[in-house]
């Protein structure tokens, strides 16, 4: 077997970043059907994230539909035990907080809800233009992140409780640029400016090639990654608030992103596009690791296991596939949908087994399904 110089390097910088430390590749990874909730909105759903669970409460799951509801679901029997309503158009984008206690919603209606996730009690409401809130995503639990040489520290209105990191949420959309906000005060804190590629400054003008549809966090808070219509991904440094670099690859529009959850790999990222394909990059690096391929149709979504060994994708042929990240290969298909799949999520570990968890997938065809992966 002869590996050109591209594979020998891009295996070296692996090693490097930490991929050895992954589990053992002859251990099979699986996803096992568990049920699937028919009708669990009364249109599409786009969106889901999981609610963590706490020593005194189990794992959520939260789903964003076309109906303009968030419902929130029990996993240990999958049923929707709530259903938060306050947006007039679909809702598009759910997040949750590391704390577990908010979650913030983005609509089609220009609004971002946020909320508490036992009461349904409104925190802050936040107005943006027309397609500007695509999609939200809060930072990572770590320490407390300096931003332009201002600490931010969360402090919630009734909870007066102080909580490290996780002080921003980004989201995107339609004028070339990705937001900051301070969840202290769910203020506006910057605008980061996506430029044209070629132009030495970020550009001011919005432009449609841009339209951001994606946007994540590195689990060490230092990176944010967004992908737009026209197959770039922007890497910003959050710190400075500085554009960094793009990275290419793609030929279609980036739907979803997502970084290896482990602080040894923070630098890793992983991409679904329209194209087919799911990329992994050295995000810091600007380096295309590898490329993969086997869906029919567009790639909509993309989220990898907590023990980083694997990663699920939800597409427009209406299947979820687990790949397996050593074999860089697709391991398993899964056709629990009848329309496309818009969002695959994995949920959090087992205290029993830290390798085992849940993963939940949502349609166009108004359906929520559950795998248990191991």
């Amino acid at each position: 077997v002869s590996f050109s110089v591209y594979e020998i390097h891009n295996i070296a910088l692996q090693f490097s970043l930490g991929f050895n430390s992954l589990p053992n590749p002859k251990i099979a990874m699986k996803l096992a059907s568990l049920d699937s909730v028919t009708n669990a909105h009364d249109d599409s759903i786009w969106s889901a994230a999981w609610v963590r669970s706490t020593e005194e409460y189990p794992a959520l799951l939260l789903t964003g539909g076309l109906d303009e509801t968030v419902r929130l679901w029990d996993p240990s029997n999958f049923t929707c035990v709530q259903t938060f309503t306050g947006h007039c158009l679909g809702v598009v984008s759910v997040a949750t907080h590391p704390t577990r206690r908010i979650a913030a919603s983005a609509s089609i209606d220009s609004f971002i809800r946020v909320f508490e996730v036992d009461t349904n009690n409104t925190i802050a409401t936040l107005e943006a233009p027309p397609s500007e809130v695509w999609q939200l995503q809060f930072s990572p639990n770590v320490t407390s992140l300096d931003f332009c040489g201002t600490c931010y520290s969360l402090l919630f209105q009734g909870f007066w409780e102080i909580c490290e990191g996780s002080n921003l949420a980004a989201t995107g959309g339609g004028s070339s640029s990705v937001k900051l906000w301070d969840t202290t005060q769910w203020e506006l804190v910057t605008t980061m400016s996506i430029p044209r590629q070629g132009a030495p400054q970020p550009s001011d003008k919005s432009t449609n090639k841009k339209f951001v549809l994606s946007v994540a966090w590195s689990p060490d808070g230092r990176l944010l990654a967004c992908g737009s219509v026209d197959g770039t991904i922007s890497v910003f440094d959050v710190a400075r608030a500085k554009f960094l670099h793009f990275l290419d690859g793609h030929t279609m529009p980036v739907r979803s992103l997502v970084f290896s959850p482990s602080l040894h790999d923070s630098r890793i990222l992983f991409s679904a596009s329209d194209d087919g394909h799911v990329h992994m990059y050295d995000a810091e690096g600007k380096t295309l690791l590898t490329s993969l391929s086997g869906h029919a149709s567009w790639v909509l979504s993309v989220d990898i296991s907590p023990d980083g060994a694997a990663i699920a994708t939800g597409s427009s042929d209406k299947t979820v596939r687990l790949w397996d990240l050593k074999m860089r290969a697709a391991t398993q298909t899964l056709t629990n949908h009848t329309d496309q799949v818009w969002a695959v999520a994995f949920g959090p570990t087992s205290r029993a087994d830290v390798r085992s968890c849940m993963l939940a997938s949502v349609s166009d065809d108004k359906s929520l399904s559950f795998y248990q992966y191991s």
